[in-house]
C-alpha cells in the first residue's frame, strides 16, 4: 500500500467524495448542510480551512434516514461505501461516514471500529423538546450513554482534563451494554423527538448542550467550496457564532494543525 502523507492529496479525495454525495442528494431530494469546520472553511476561505483535513455535513433525521436507506443502492458504482452501526463494515458511533473504498484509514483512539477509508462525516440533526424538564432528562441520559461509548477512546496528553478524568472513571463500566446497543439506544431516544413539533434543533452526537433555532436551518443556500458549490444552512452565521463565537478570526498558530492525516493509504 502507498501511504497518503500530503494534506492536499487527502483533501482532493474528500472533495471528490463530497461532489458525489452532493449529486446523489440533489437527485434524490435529500437536504444536507455543510457543518462545523467545513462550513467555516466555505464562508471564511471559500474552501477547506488551510490546515483542515476532513469534511462534515449534517442532515435532519428524516433526510439522514432516507440517505442511509438509499445510498447503498448506488455506492458500488460510485466507488464509495456508507458505514455506520447498522452496516456490514462497523462504525460504533451515532453517525455515519461515507468512505472511498480505494483507501484505508485508521482513526486513532477508536477501538472496536473496522478499518475505514478516507471519509466524509454525516451527522443527524434532531428536535428539542419544548418541555424543559423532559429535555433535561433526555440530555442527561443521552450524555451518560455518550460518555460510556467514548470511555475507551485514547486521550492525547494535551487533553488530560476533567472530561478525561471522567472517562477514566467510566472505563470499567463501558463494556455493558455493548457499543452497538449504546448507539442503538442513543439513536432511538434522539429520533423520538419530533422535529416537526420543535422550534429548536441539535446535533446530539456532537453536543447535547448546544441548541440552535430551527429557523436557521429553514432552507439551504449554495456556497462556494474549492471548485464546487455545496449547501449550507441559511442561518449559517448564527449557527457558527453559537458554536465557535467569532469564527472569522483565525485561531492561534499552534492550533492550525490537521487531525486525521496519519495512517492513511491507497490500497
Amino acid at each position: 500500500m502507498k501511504e497518503i502523507t500530503q494534506l492536499e492529496e487527502l483533501k482532493q479525495i474528500e472533495l471528490e467524495i463530497m461532489k458525489k454525495i452532493h449529486k446523489f442528494c440533489v437527485d434524490n431530494n435529500i437536504t444536507y448542510f455543510l457543518s462545523y469546520g467545513t462550513l467555516i472553511g466555505a464562508i471564511r476561505h471559500q474552501g477547506f480551512i488551510p490546515w483542515d483535513d476532513d469534511i462534515d455535513i449534517e442532515m435532519f433525521r428524516e433526510d439522514y434516514n432516507k440517505f442511509c436507506a438509499l445510498f447503498p443502492n448506488v455506492e458500488s458504482e460510485l466507488g464509495l461505501e456508507l458505514v455506520n452501526h447498522k452496516t456490514k463494515r462497523y462504525l460504533g458511533r451515532p453517525m455515519s461516514k461515507v468512505i472511498d473504498i480505494r483507501t484505508e484509514l485508521i482513526e486513532l483512539g477508536f477501538s472496536g471500529d473496522d478499518k475505514l477509508g478516507v471519509f466524509i462525516d454525516i451527522w443527524p440533526i434532531d428536535g428539542v423538546r419544548k418541555n424543559k424538564y423532559r429535555q433535561l432528562f433526555f440530555t442527561i441520559r443521552y450524555g451518560f450513554l455518550k460518555k460510556l461509548l467514548y470511555a475507551n477512546i485514547s486521550i492525547p496528553p494535551d487533553k488530560q482534563n476533567l472530561n478525561a478524568f471522567i472517562k477514566q472513571c467510566l472505563k470499567p463500566f463501558s463494556r455493558w451494554p455493548s457499543n452497538k446497543k449504546k448507539v442503538e439506544i442513543m439513536d432511538k431516544i434522539a429520533s423520538n423527538i419530533d422535529i416537526n413539533e420543535s422550534d429548536e434543533v441539535a446535533c446530539y452526537a456532537v453536543s447535547s448542550k448546544i441548541i440552535y433555532k430551527k429557523d436557521d436551518y429553514y432552507s439551504a443556500v449554495l456556497v462556494h467550496f474549492e471548485d464546487a458549490d455545496f449547501f449550507a444552512p441559511i442561518g449559517y452565521d448564527k449557527i457558527l457564532r453559537k458554536y465557535y463565537g467569532n469564527y472569522m478570526e483565525l485561531p492561534p498558530v499552534d492550533e492550525q494543525v490537521p487531525h486525521h492525516i496519519c495512517g492513511i493509504y491507497w490500497k
